[in-house]
C-alpha cells in the first residue's frame, strides 16, 4: 500500500512524512476514523514508507525489496496485533499462525474493511473475539527481539478497542518506552470505547471520512466502475470507501425495488411477506445488512428531504428520485421522522449482535404501525 493509492487525505500523509524527514516520528500513533475510512491503508502506508529502501520525496518506491514485502504483509519486521477468538495458552502459537494467513489474504484484499467484515470472512458470528492478554504477552516478546532488517520495527494493532482490560494494561509499559526504532501504529473505528490509558500513550490522527468525489474516482478508477454507477454509489457511501468498494461489486442491487416492496409491505400489513424478508434479511451477512439499512436510511432521509420541498438536496434521480418524491408526497412527516429513527436503532441493535431476525421483524412492525395509523 502507498500513499498514492489512498484517496485524499492529503494533509496527514504530508504530516506523516514530514515526521520522517523531521526525525520526530512518534513512537505510537493512533490513526482513529470512521468504519470504512483510511485508518488501516494509511498505516499500511506509512509502513511501507518507513521500511522502503529508496524512499521519494511524497512516497515510497514501491519497487524495493522492503515495499514488496510489506505489499504482501509479510515483511518481518512488520508484526500485526489482530482480533480473534480467544485460544489455551498451549494453543495460542497455532490459533495466532492460522488467524495470521488469513488476516494478510483478508486486509491485501479489504484495506478499507471493518470489524464486522473481518468476522464475517472468517466466520466469526458466534464466536466472542478480542485482543487477548496472550496477545500482549507475545506483543511483549515481539518487542523484546532484534529487528530482521536492522531498521524499523513496526506493530500494527488493529481494533485496539477489542482489546481486554489486562491485554491493555499489560502492554502500557512499552507502550511508553518502547525500545529503539520500535513503533506503534493503532487503528481504531471506536475511539471512545478505548481505555484512557491507551489514548493517552499515543500521538492521535483523526482521519476525516471520504469526499464523495474522491469515493467516485477511485472506483472509476480501481474497479472500472461507469461514471453513473459511480456516482450513485459514492453518494449512498456516506464517506465510507469501505461500503463504495461493497456496493461496487453488488452495483446491481442497488436499485431502490426490494426498499419499494418491503414499504408496500408495511403499508398493506401483510405479514407472511414480512416475515420472509426477515428471514431474507437474517440469511445475508452483517455487511449486506448493515448497508441495506444504509441505503434505507439514504432513501428515507431523501424523502422528508423531498417533502420539505428541498428536492435539490436529494440523492435520489431518474426513476429511484420519482418514487422518493412519491413516498415523500403519501407519507407524513412523522411517519418518515419515525420511520428514520427506527432505521438508526435498529442499525445500532445489529452493531451490538441483536438477533437480525428478530430486529428486522420487529422494525418492519413498527414501520407497518407508522405508516397505518396516519
Amino acid at each position: 500500500m502507498l500513499f498514492a493509492d489512498i484517496p485524499g487525505l492529503d494533509d496527514l500523509k504530508g504530516s506523516l512524512i514530514a515526521s520522517y524527514q523531521n526525525n520526530h516520528i512518534a513512537h505510537a500513533q493512533l490513526f482513529n476514523g470512521p468504519v470504512g475510512g483510511g485508518g488501516l491503508a494509511m498505516a499500511m502506508a506509512f509502513t511501507t514508507y518507513l521500511l522502503c529502501e529508496n524512499k521519494q520525496s511524497q512516497d515510497a518506491c514501491g519497487n524495493c525489496a522492503n515495499c514488496q514485502k510489506t505489499n504482501k504483509f509479510i515483511h518481518p519486521d512488520v508484526h500485526f496485533i489482530i482480533p480473534k477468538p480467544s485460544a489455551k495458552p498451549a494453543d495460542y502459537d497455532k490459533a495466532f499462525a492460522d488467524t495470521l494467513k488469513k488476516w494478510r489474504s483478508f486486509a491485501a484484499e479489504q484495506p478499507y474493511a471493518d470489524l464486522d467484515d473481518w468476522i464475517n470472512f472468517n466466520g466469526f458470528e458466534n464466536k466472542n473475539i478480542l485482543i487477548s492478554k496472550e496477545d500482549s504477552r507475545a506483543m511483549i516478546k515481539t518487542v523484546s527481539m532484534k529487528s530482521f532488517e536492522g531498521d524499523f520495527k513496526i506493530l500494527i494493532i488493529w481494533c485496539p478497542e477489542t482489546m481486554h482490560p489486562s491485554a491493555a494494561n499489560g502492554i502500557l509499559k512499552i507502550l511508553e518506552e518502547p525500545p529503539t526504532q520500535t513503533i506503534y501504529l493503532l487503528v481504531s473505528y471506536a475511539y471512545d470505547n478505548l481505555l484512557t490509558t491507551i489514548k493517552s500513550r499515543t500521538q492521535i490522527f483523526n482521519i476525516a471520512p471520504f469526499k464523495e468525489e474522491q469515493i467516485e474516482n477511485h472506483l472509476m478508477t480501481h474497479r472500472q466502475i461507469t461514471a453513473v454507477s459511480a456516482k450513485k454509489i459514492a453518494r449512498l457511501a456516506s464517506g465510507s470507501l469501505g461500503k463504495a468498494l461493497f456496493e461496487s461489486e453488488h452495483v446491481d442491487s442497488l436499485a431502490y425495488e426490494s426498499f419499494q416492496s418491503w414499504m408496500q409491505f408495511c403499508l398493506k400489513g401483510n405479514y407472511s411477506e414480512l416475515v420472509k424478508a426477515s428471514e431474507n434479511f437474517a440469511g445475508s451477512s452483517k455487511p449486506q445488512q448493515r448497508n441495506q439499512l444504509d441505503f434505507s436510511i439514504t432513501l428515507i432521509r431523501d424523502a422528508i428531504l423531498s417533502k420539505a420541498d428541498h428536492d435539490a438536496l436529494v440523492q435520489r434521480e431518474g426513476t429511484e428520485g420519482e418514487f422518493i418524491k412519491k413516498f415523500g408526497i403519501f407519507a407524513s412527516l412523522e411517519s418518515l421522522e419515525g420511520i428514520y429513527i427506527l432505521l438508526s436503532d435498529s442499525l445500532s441493535q445489529l452493531q451490538r449482535n441483536a438477533s437480525a431476525k428478530i430486529t428486522f421483524m420487529a422494525l418492519s412492525l413498527q414501520c407497518s404501525k407508522l405508516l397505518r395509523s396516519q
